[in-house]
C-alpha cells in the first residue's frame, strides 16, 4: 500500500513552489514591463495625413479663438488672426511645453519660461531658441477645415 503522507506532502510542496515561482516571475514582470516601455520609442499614433477637425474643435476656435488638435504624435495650435485660421505646432521649441494663442496681444505664448512667437511662428521674445513649425490649413469641398504638415 502507499504511502498516503508521502505524495500529499509531494503535492502540498510542489504547490507552494510554484505559486512561489509565479509570484517571482510576477514580480519581474512588474518592474521589467515599465523600463522596458521607457526605452522604447513611441510609435506614431494615427495617420500622417491632414487632420480635420470637428465640429466641436470649431466651435472651440470660434469661441476661444484657439483650440489644440493631435495629429499621430505631435500637437497643432489652430486658431483665427485677422479672420484667417492659421496652424503651427503647439511644442515649444525650448522645453516642449504647449503654447496659447492670446488673441489680445495677438502672440504664441509658452506659459512655461514666458516665450513669445509672432503668429507666424517665430521667436519674438524669451528663451525658445527656434521657430514653431508651420502648418497648412485649408477646406475640402464640403467646407471641412483639413491642417497639413507645411511642405518644404
Amino acid at each position: 500500500m502507499a504511502e498516503p503522507s508521502a505524495s500529499i506532502a509531494t503535492t502540498r510542496r510542489g504547490f507552494l513552489d510554484w505559486l512561489i515561482g509565479v509570484g517571482a516571475l510576477g514580480w519581474l514582470g512588474s518592474v521589467l514591463y515599465p523600463v522596458l516601455r521607457y526605452l522604447k520609442p513611441l510609435s506614431a499614433q494615427g495617420s500622417s495625413g491632414p487632420v480635420q477637425l470637428t465640429k466641436d474643435e470649431m466651435a472651440k476656435v470660434e469661441k476661444d479663438k484657439f483650440t489644440i488638435v493631435r495629429s499621430a504624435d505631435a500637437r497643432i495650435i489652430v486658431f483665427e488672426a485677422a479672420g484667417t485660421l492659421k496652424a503651427l505646432s503647439a511644442k515649444c521649441t525650448h522645453e516642449g511645453c504647449t503654447v496659447q494663442y492670446s488673441a489680445g496681444e495677438s502672440v504664441i505664448w509658452c506659459a512655461c519660461h514666458n516665450g513669445h512667437f509672432d503668429l507666424d511662428g517665430r521667436v519674438v521674445s524669451g528663451p525658445p531658441p527656434r521657430p514653431l513649425p508651420k502648418y497648412v490649413v485649408s477646406r475640402d469641398e464640403t467646407g471641412a477645415v483639413l491642417v497639413s504638415p507645411e511642405k518644404a
